[in-house]
């Protein structure tokens, strides 16, 4: 921010929370005439005690102002804060984000500022899809299936206390045109914090592991979750989260045998992330449900990023579950999964673009619960997850305005296994816009 703007903002500020309660202004400066277009103003923030010019009873008004300077009648037009309309309290943020060291270095409180403006942040997004999936109505031959669909996410933030913030989401999503099928939930409600060098969160919150292979889930996992170091970072968490949220075919034993799953399941994870070098990083992953019933199931994963623009990753994982051995003849599940992108949209660039390919090969019963969502369909939850699927998938996003992506992907998917009269190809193609306010 220019020093005018700045210096222009204060002096309006600070006019607006003192000026009605001073006396008629009085020259408190020998090098600010009467006549000079200033005079009245200068003098208010001087009987307020906004500043309080040099030693020698000058202003030096023609002085360049330094940072700190400027900084230091920030911060005691801060201090009135609450006297602010909404227009200036808005100045006041741009203000306290340009200074925001320099108020720091002079001991004004940039947290506890921010609470007086505003204790909750919110932010949001908006997306508009439609989906297609060949083959998608009760698996049967030559059928297919649209959809049409508008999201909405609302974002919340507050600070708590001293180094614990609140986060939230709240969800809600329509088809087109009729407001129908309507789903609204609150799937993010949890508080993060540091404890040294301890870090945790609590609630419901999103839970990622690894490269995504083993878990991806965004919302509704409600648990505690600990991590700790910086180049080695590790993570351990218990979770419980609803699978009936999902639709299966419970009474097709043939193909998904899901009886045992109702009600909640309690989770408990493992993560280490760690860096190898500047370019490379390696992720073990760990998932089991508390009496290995469906999870049991562990992975190791790369992600290279040294050729310039373009990032590699990979994950190779395993599920030794009842139900994974089950379905593979008293063998393991195993999966896994590639993905080659070059570039990429950033919402804040318009112009900005990338491209990418990806392949995954996911033994059936590796993720009977959709842990991995792998955004494919709004349709078959089947074909979502890395379960009892394979095939390439190619996508491409742009910014076309800013806060604003387009995206469209591509999935050439098959069963790796089907039932008689069932289809094994299962193609599917998405495109959605989304935006941020």
């Amino acid at each position: 921010m220019k020093r005018k703007t700045a210096m222009a903002l204060a002096a309006v500020f600070a006019m607006s929370v003192a000026g009605t309660a001073l006396a008629a202004p009085v020259n408190p400066f020998s090098d600010v005439p009467a006549k000079h277009w200033a005079y009245d103003s200068v003098s208010k923030l001087a009987q307020a005690g906004v500043i309080s010019g040099y030693g020698d009873g000058t202003y030096k008004g023609e002085k360049t102002m330094t940072r700190y300077e400027m900084a230091a009648i920030i911060g005691k037009a801060l201090a009135n804060s609450d006297k602010a309309d909404a227009e200036l309290q808005n100045e006041l943020k741009a203000l306290q984000a340009e200074f925001s060291v320099e108020l720091s270095n002079l001991g004004v409180r940039v947290d506890n500022l921010e609470s007086k403006v505003s204790n909750v942040k919110f932010t949001g997004e908006i997306r508009s899809r439609y989906d297609y999936q060949e083959n998608a109505i009760g698996e049967k031959l030559d059928s297919s299936e649209n959809s049409n669909k508008t999201r909405l996410r609302l974002y919340m933030e507050a600070p708590v206390a001293d180094n614990v913030t609140f986060h939230g989401r709240y969800q809600a999503e329509s088809t087109w045109g009729t407001g129908t099928g309507s789903e609204a939930k609150l799937d993010q409600a949890y508080i993060a914090g540091g404890l040294g060098g301890l870090k945790y969160s609590f609630g419901r919150q999103p839970v990622w592991l690894g490269q995504g292979l083993v878990a991806d889930v965004s919302g509704n996992n409600d648990g505690l979750f600990l991590s700790a170091g910086k180049e080695v970072k590790v993570t351990a968490g218990v979770f419980k989260r609803d699978q009936n949220a999902y639709d299966y075919d419970k009474a097709d034993t043939s193909t998904k045998n899901l009886e045992r799953l109702h009600g909640n399941l309690n989770y408990y994870a493992a993560n280490i992330d760690a860096k190898l070098d500047k370019n490379l990083g390696l992720s073990l992953s760990y998932l089991q449900d508390k009496d290995s019933d469906f999870y049991k199931t562990y992975s190791a994963g790369l992600k290279f990023t040294g050729i310039k623009n373009f990032t590699i990753s990979g994950e190779y994982g395993e599920n030794d579950s009842d139900y994974a051995n089950k379905q593979q003849g008293d063998d393991k599940a195993k999966a896994w999964m590639t993905k080659v992108q070059y570039k990429g949209a950033q919402k804040g660039k318009v112009g900005t673009y990338g491209i990418w390919a990806g392949y995954r090969n996911a033994e059936q019963g590796f993720d009977p619960a959709v842990m991995t969502t792998l955004d494919n369909s709004n349709f078959s939850k089947d074909f979502a997850k890395a379960d009892n699927v394979k095939g390439a998938e190619f996508g491409f996003n742009y910014t076309v305005f800013k806060n604003g992506i387009f995206t469209a992907q591509y999935g050439d998917l098959e069963l790796k296994k089907a039932d008689a009269g069932v289809d094994k190809d299962k193609k599917n193609f998405f495109a959605h816009l989304r935006y941020w306010f």
